[in-house]
């Protein structure tokens, strides 16, 4: 999953929709918002777990449906892409808030995530499947640490699908940094 930047974006919805979509969503960086995008980020956290045939297709297809949501919800012009103005225009609008895109869309790329962070098919996440999933040579552990205990809003030492749901869609509707959404993934 790709790392929030230290400035996201300003103070308004508007800017920070528009760098959330430039730093986070426009993995292509092409300025459009497309099904290779939502891909790059299912290819990110299977190529971290290292995820079998079948949990492999269940993270693709997640992301795919929240994608083909995206689509359908903000794509004005019908041109198969979902442009930063777009985008933009539907956060404000307050697309981020319907329970629709929530439920059908974002979320069930989300469980997917969860499932297969799940490795041990606890029904939790445990800090070293986290680790395994957000770490890498560029985070800190201190980061993965404090991102952690972001997501384990009941303190327990494991993250629970709705405490995962909870922290990731906050994350990916922040408007303020001082959601634990904005830190999921370490210190702002």
């Amino acid at each position: 999953m790709p790392r929030p930047r230290r400035n996201r974006g300003g103070g308004s919805p508007r800017a920070r929709a528009e760098a959330f979509f430039r730093q986070v969503l426009d993995q292509t960086g092409d300025g459009y918002l497309t099904s290779a995008d939502l891909q790059a980020m299912a290819h990110n956290v299977c190529w971290q777990l290292e995820l079998d045939d079948a949990a492999e297709a269940e993270v693709y297809a997640g992301f795919d449906t929240w994608w083909q949501h995206i689509r359908a919800t903000m794509d004005t012009d019908g041109d198969d892409r979902v442009s930063r103005a777009e985008f933009t225009a539907a956060m404000v609008a307050g697309a981020d808030r319907d329970p629709d895109y929530l439920h059908k869309g974002l979320h069930t790329a989300l469980r997917a995530l969860f499932r297969a962070a799940d490795t041990d098919g606890s029904g939790h996440v445990g800090a070293d499947e986290y680790r395994v999933l957000f770490g890498g040579s560029r985070v800190h552990p201190a980061e993965l640490n404090h991102g952690f205990r972001q997501l384990d809003a009941d303190g327990d030492g494991r993250i629970t699908e709705d405490e995962f749901l909870s922290a990731f869609t906050d994350y990916f509707t922040a408007r303020t940094d001082t959601t634990a959404g904005a830190q999921l993934l370490g210190r702002p």
